[in-house]
């Protein structure tokens, strides 16, 4: 149930991530923040999508949020 409750969760950020690096986009094509602040809101949207893309594959992972494993 944990798993579930991890995996739909972390799914959920992931959405939440490609809706605000879309915001991002937009914001940045329309001038209203700077392409340097653009180029950060696109990266942190990434790579929480991705971060959190992995957690919702691999529910049973509870350890610290991170990409790499250590054996």
């Amino acid at each position: 149930m944990l798993n579930r409750i991890v995996s739909v969760c972390s799914f959920f950020m992931v959405i939440l991530s490609v809706a605000v690096f879309g915001m991002g986009a937009w914001w940045t094509l329309l001038g209203r923040i700077s392409q340097g602040d653009g180029v950060f809101m696109l990266s942190g949207g990434c790579l929480c999508a991705i971060v959190f893309l992995y957690r919702a594959l691999d529910p049973a992972y509870l350890d610290a949020v991170s990409i790499i494993k250590s054996r």
